[in-house]
């Protein structure tokens, strides 16, 4: 499938900061030329590049463990906030979306997954090494992070910005900068310019060192260090009206490469609130900056600068597209800032696809140290001194109760997801529809179809062979021959299962077992994951498996195969079980006290999907290109835990997997009006090849062929495909009406001249009309992933009947 990527590959290093060491150089000068940050370019065959790193029990806020009996509410026994929550007066009757929520899993527990102590594969160093200049490994010790949103901060100089929405963050060892990105859209890209507004810091130059020196499931934590007792602190987390930096016996500056045009103090809307002060600068931005104990700024040529031996807090938040309304919602809120964030997931009973996930999404503050414990909703032109105010993105909007969203609420302010709305609580919930997947199609396989799809079946036999070397093309092909192995055990072919299943056996053994295979999997005992001996050995190879990129794509096939063994005979997987149980633990472990692998090595609770890029740095941030892959990922171990019988981690899984396949539809299979909704009036398309922290790409790591684009958001077809594949999108994808879009679905399929791309297209299209999409789909060569027997299936079961019946 990605031949054209293995021919390619190279890497793409996006430019660093100018100034290394010492202030962070500002983007724009009065009278200069933007500097533009991210090199690559939508419009031809983008660079594979790799990705990944991840926080457990590394957190800082290590998770303790609760002693309550099994008859107290396990909301409270498993999230200590939540405890808090439950107990303040009054909560039934102002938090009913939270009565009779059971959260699914304990993650400050011991994972169901967790086998034998002793690894089940070797363990080598890995030749590409923390930066212990950039991060306390007192606080953060491995299982490190690989792949969160933060990243950047602990790679090579850690020069690159990260992208907390809506801001972009720079940070040097003395001090940090921050900047409101502005976005544009072109036909094939929406892009930010990423220009830095402010540099905070000392005016003494105290500040000599900056470190990581903590992190939870939503943010991170930095501090700064140098002479005497000079400190300065911030916690970084997405969707925070105001940055935050908390300062010890310093003397406070904020630097632009703009001139400041004035400075004017604003009246306190209640006695305990900051000092506020509105800035404007002659690029035209305007701020407004807080600050307790008050800061009675000096304004000289390009700076602010406060008073000497000063501790408490500055704040900055931009202003907007609306200044003089912005302000007055802003001004509320000043003063509150998040100590710590936290997530639960619990599922809502119900039946089949009416069943839903509950996920809430809390932050501890400065302002009451057990956090929000009424979480009621501010009312408009109240003062606020202790809720937080913040942004929510589009796939929050979609689902949270509108009474949280502000009215008027703050405007202007977008992320590379599209526009931001405002809330102010110091926690939000969103109801997450369940799917019901299974192991099997949408649809039962009619009698009539079992004949013919057990034809097919008989020719793919002969096709099981599984020659790559590598765990990308080795995983799908294990995968395709398990599929097999699945169909004929649904169309009771017990003939063709029982050698499929040995197929399979002989397939995973080396890898999970003997280890004898041409590119063995080991356990890198540097960062705590389980890599492939040539990503160890070159940074580039297996797709910069060695640095964690994609182990999400390639360890979603392995553990499809495995499930399937395990739900057909669980006595004959038992050998493969400990090997491809930490396989699963190294992309998505539910427990934080592993001491093996990270937690949740690539998802984004707050985004709502996986970051694929590992140990890579890159200006744009993080990245995610194949949903298709991602969703399979998190479909392979919700089938792998149900055929284990572990039902809390299957149901944990359950939610994950839902999380990710929203968020696939919503940002990279937008229709073309929301796609305009999110990538603007000049994005022309109706997908992302490619999404960034900070931009959108319609390209491909591999290529810009449309095909690529639609395609690898699709692959593989499995009963979980039907998630992301809806009806409504690829009616307005194929796009009949080409001189509309002209690289619509139909002209990639034919494009793609009956290869294996073509069939995904064709196959997709059985959403709208199964007949014309067997007709087409079985005519083309499978994806080495893929077979006709699988494509039919896929058609019988999920497609929809546009005439009678096949």
């Amino acid at each position: 499938m990605r031949l054209q990527e293995t021919l390619g590959l190279l890497f793409l290093w996006t430019l660093h900061s100018a100034v290394v060491y010492g202030w962070p150089a500002p983007e724009v000068l009065p009278g200069a030329k933007k500097l533009q940050i991210s090199t690559a370019k939508a419009t031809g065959a983008l660079a594979r590049i790799p990705r990944s790193y991840s926080l457990s029990s590394v957190h800082g806020l290590k998770p303790k463990s609760h002693l309550y009996s099994n008859k107290q509410n396990r909301l409270a026994k498993f999230n200590p906030v939540a405890k808090r929550i439950l107990q303040a007066t009054g909560y039934q009757k102002r938090a009913p979306e939270f009565q009779g929520v059971t959260p699914v899993l304990d993650s400050a527990q011991p994972s169901q997954l967790k086998g034998q102590e002793t690894l089940a594969f070797q363990s080598q160093a890995n030749s590409y090494k923390p930066n212990t200049n950039l991060f306390d490994a007192a606080a953060l010790k491995k299982p490190l992070p690989t792949n969160r949103w933060w990243l950047n901060l602990m790679l090579e100089k850690g020069a690159d910005p990260i992208h907390p929405y809506p801001y972009l963050v720079r940070c040097a060892n003395n001090g940090s900068s921050i900047g409101l990105p502005k976005f544009s859209s072109t036909e094939r890209a929406m892009t930010s310019d990423q220009v830095i507004d402010w540099q905070v810091g000392d005016n003494k130059n105290q500040l000599t060192k900056r470190l990581v020196t903590g992190a939870d499931e939503l943010g991170v934590q930095v501090t700064w260090t140098g002479t005497g007792a000079a400190k300065m602190n911030s916690r970084f987390y997405k969707g925070m009206a105001f940055q935050t930096f908390v300062m010890t016996q310093m003397t406070p500056i904020l630097r632009t490469g703009h001139a400041i045009v004035s400075v004017q103090p604003l009246e306190n809307a209640a006695a305990d609130m900051p000092a506020l002060s509105r800035v404007k600068l002659n690029s035209g931005a305007e701020w407004l900056i807080a600050s307790k104990p008050a800061i009675q700024w000096k304004q000289t040529s390009g700076q602010l600068v406060g008073q000497a031996m000063y501790t408490g807090f500055v704040q900055l938040a931009h202003l907007g597209d609306k200044p003089d309304s912005n302000i007055q919602v802003l001004q509320q809120y000043a003063g509150t800032y998040a100590t710590e964030g936290l997530v639960t997931y619990s599922k809502i009973e119900g039946s089949g696809d009416a069943r839903s996930a509950n996920i809430v999404l809390y932050y501890k503050t400065n302002a009451d140290a057990g956090g929000d414990t009424s979480n009621t909703y501010d009312t408009p032109g109240v003062p606020s001194t202790n809720k937080l105010l913040s942004f929510v993105l589009p796939h929050h909007v979609d689902r949270l109760d509108s009474k949280i969203l502000l009215s008027p609420g703050l405007t202007g302010f977008r992320s590379s997801k599209g526009p931001l709305k405002s809330i102010g609580s110091n926690s939000f919930s969103y109801m997450q529809k369940l799917e019901t997947v299974d192991f099997t199609g949408t649809n039962p396989i009619a009698d009539a179809d079992k004949a013919r799809i057990q034809e097919q079946l008989a020719k793919d036999m002969a096709k099981v062979k599984v020659s790559a070397s590598d765990p990308y093309f080795f995983g799908k092909g294990v995968a395709r021959v398990a599929r097999l192995l699945q169909i004929a055990q649904e169309i009771g072919d017990t003939a063709s299962a029982s050698k499929l299943q040995t197929q399979v056996i002989a397939l995973l053994q080396p890898w999970l077992v003997e280890k004898n295979n041409k590119d063995p999997l080991v356990y890198d005992d540097t960062w705590g994951g389980i890599v492939s001996t040539m990503g160890l050995q070159d940074s580039s190879a297996d797709y910069g498996q060695g640095r964690y990129n994609d182990h999400h794509f390639h360890y979603g096939y392995f553990l499809y195969a495995a499930a399937v063994l395990a739900k057909h005979d669980i006595n004959s997987f038992a050998p493969l079980r400990e090997g491809a149980s930490q396989l699963l633990r190294d992309y998505a472990n539910p427990s934080m006290t592993d001491k093996q692998f990270p937690y949740m090595r690539q998802f984004d609770p707050y985004d709502g999907h996986s970051w694929a890029a590992g140990l890579f740095t890159f200006g744009d941030g993080r990245n995610q290109e194949s949903t298709g892959e991602a969703i399979n990922a998190y479909y392979a171990a919700y089938l792998y835990a149900k055929a284990l019988g572990l039902q809390e981690t299957a149901d944990f899984y359950e939610i994950i997997l839902n999380m990710e396949a929203a968020s696939a539809r919503r940002y990279w299979h937008p229709t073309r009006a929301q796609a305009t909704e999110l990538y603007g009036e000049g994005f022309k398309h109706n997908a992302i090849g490619i999404l960034w922290s900070s931009k959108a790409d319609y390209a491909t790591f591999f290529g810009a062929d449309p095909e690529f684009i639609y395609g690898i958001q699709m692959v593989p077809f499995t009963p979980a495909t039907k998630m992301i594949i809806t009806q409504d999108w690829v009616k307005d994808a194929w796009c009949s009406d080409q001189g509309a879009c002209p690289d619509g679905m139909k002209t990639a399929a034919a494009h793609a001249n009956k290869d294996g791309w073509a069939q995904f297209l064709y196959t997709a299209y059985s959403v709208v009309d199964r007949n014309f999409a067997l007709e087409n789909a079985m005519a083309c060569k499978p994806d080495d992933g893929n077979s006709l027997t699988n494509t039919l299936h896929w058609i019988l079961t999920s497609g929809q009947a546009a005439g009678p019946p096949v």
